[in-house]
């Protein structure tokens, strides 16, 4: 599912670091500073800090020593989830940006200076989001950083390292769903999906500091729809990796890729070097995410003993702010899978209820729902069937998959089948046929699915018809392509709307 990769891409790579390729510098900060930001890809923070602390003791003038070790504890905050490296991050990047005023006051057409200002309110905005606070500080912070951002590039067209955040800038409004629009009123600019591409393309070829940084996010952005991606994303990463190989969050970065591609074993692989390397900072959040992606991988492999046990590695450290319902319904069934149902059934039992509805309670919403499904009815032979075809399909094991999923649909299961699982074979079946370039035949089973009356599956609907609109698109029908894509608002609320907007936005504007 590619809200796995978005979510571990998320939580994994807020590295973007900065500073003025234009306003005459000493040199030797430059220095410090760049071999610093390599220890932060490297995961190295206390060597990271020694030259941060070097630049200040060395340059105590210069904000770029101050701004940059406040980078170590947004890092270590934003990875770990903790409050007191929360809290320890807002009361550093409090100081910086009282280093800023005091400068500006003297200087107000500093650049440099203005830059690490927005870019501080820029980091503080983007940490409140992902440690679930408020979205009016949130959206305060982001609305002055990116205010900052542009009256520095006005001022300077030539400082292009600003470029980035003000593409990310511009991607993420683009993103914001239907529900969060009244947000616009606070942040006071509009998204433009292609628009922020571009400038952090800037960044990536023209910055001095944002080149690594801008190229992480290009990748995230870069994704596309399975059936029509090129790869692009696993290039990149595999850039990142070669020009790093000492960085664990790389590899994982890029094995969370190669099994989006469904190249499982080179994901195996990756994730595995990356626990190999992870010997400094961050360690449990490396773990977390390199057993999450060798039990999925796993998964695909139909190898469920494998699975259950990277799983339960995978728990063991993760945070209770982390979105993990996922984790524990695909334990659960690895072990049921593998002949265990009490052991199962104890995995199903704790999955939570208690997620933040309105930003991240849709994936964890599900898997609940699953698993309580599974705690009062064992799984099923069609259930078993089905899931070693998705597995196939998820892994391009296309002639594989869809022999499971035909020889489901010629079957007496198909008799007393209910409109719920109608749906999941029929949803499959149209991605397989999908993957395979056989798009009349994809068609046939999403138009299907939107004949069914299903309980818990209908928001299955809406993504039936983004399918079909997708389709019509490719075959040049942009007049019922739209007609499929507007169907997606017909449905009110369902489970991964937001979801599926972003999608929508992202195939039409990418």
């Amino acid at each position: 599912m590619r809200y796995i990769l978005l979510t571990l891409l998320f939580f994994l790579t807020p590295l973007f670091s900065i500073a003025n390729p234009s306003t005459p510098v000493l040199e030797g900060i430059d220095d410090v500073i760049s071999s610093g930001l390599d220890d932060l890809y490297n995961l190295r923070f206390s060597d990271a800090e020694r030259k941060f602390k070097q630049a200040q003791n060395q340059y105590p003038n210069d904000i770029k020593g101050y701004f940059y070790e406040s980078l170590i504890y947004f890092h270590s905050a934003q990875f770990s989830k903790d409050e007191a490296e929360y809290e320890k991050f807002i009361r550093i990047s409090d100081k910086v940006i009282e280093r800023c005023d005091d400068i500006l006051d003297d200087d107000e057409n500093n650049t440099e200076v203005l830059f690490y200002k927005g870019q501080s309110h820029s980091y503080r905005s983007l940490l409140m989001l992902s440690q679930n606070k408020s979205l009016l500080q949130a959206a305060s912070n982001g609305s002055d950083g990116y205010k900052i951002l542009s009256d520095v590039v006005k001022k300077n067209p030539g400082f292009y390292d600003a470029y980035m955040g003000l593409g990310l800038y511009r991607i993420a409004i683009g993103f914001l769903p239907e529900k969060f629009k009244w947000l616009l009123s606070v942040i006071g600019f509009d998204g433009d999906v292609r628009e922020g591409k571009r400038l952090l393309k800037v960044a990536k070829d023209k910055g001095k500091f944002t080149k690594v940084d801008a190229r992480v996010y290009l990748s995230l952005f870069t994704l596309r729809e399975k059936e029509e991606d090129s790869g692009e994303t696993v290039r990149m990463l595999e850039g990142l990796v070669n020009e790093y190989p000492e960085s664990p969050a790389f590899h994982v970065f890029y094995a969370t890729a190669l099994q989006n591609e469904g190249e499982i074993d080179k994901a195996i692989e990756e994730a595995n070097k990356s626990l190999s390397l992870n010997t400094h900072s961050l360690q449990n959040e490396i773990q977390k995410a390199a057993y999450f992606v060798l039990g999925n991988s796993h998964f695909r492999k139909n190898d469920f003993q494998n699975a259950a046990k990277y799983f339960e590695e995978h728990l063991k450290h993760v945070n209770y702010n982390d979105r993990y319902n996922i984790s524990l319904f695909h334990t659960g069934l690895s072990y049921e899978l593998s002949g265990n149902r009490q052991k199962a059934i104890d995995f199903y039992s704790k999955t939570r209820t208690d997620f933040i509805d309105e930003r991240d309670g849709d994936a964890d919403k599900l898997f609940h729902l699953y698993s309580q499904k599974l705690i009062n009815n064992p799984i099923q032979k069609f259930d078993s069937l089905l899931l070693a075809g998705m597995n196939h399909r998820y892994s391009y094991r296309l002639d594989e998959a869809l022999k499971v999923f035909n020889g489901i649909l010629i079957s007496d299961m198909m008799n007393k089948m209910s409109d719920d699982d109608k749906i999941r074979l029929y949803m499959e079946t149209g991605h397989a046929y999908t993957y395979n370039k056989q798009d009349d035949l994809a068609i046939d089973y999403f138009t299907r699915c939107t004949k069914l009356d299903p309980n818990s599956e209908k928001w299955m609907i809406p993504h039936a018809y983004f399918e079909l609109g997708k389709i019509y698109s490719r075959k040049g029908n942009k007049a019922k392509a739209d007609e499929m894509f507007e169907k997606i608002y017909d449905y009110g609320e369902y489970i991964f709307r937001s979801f599926l907007e972003i999608r929508l936005r992202s195939y039409r504007e990418g």
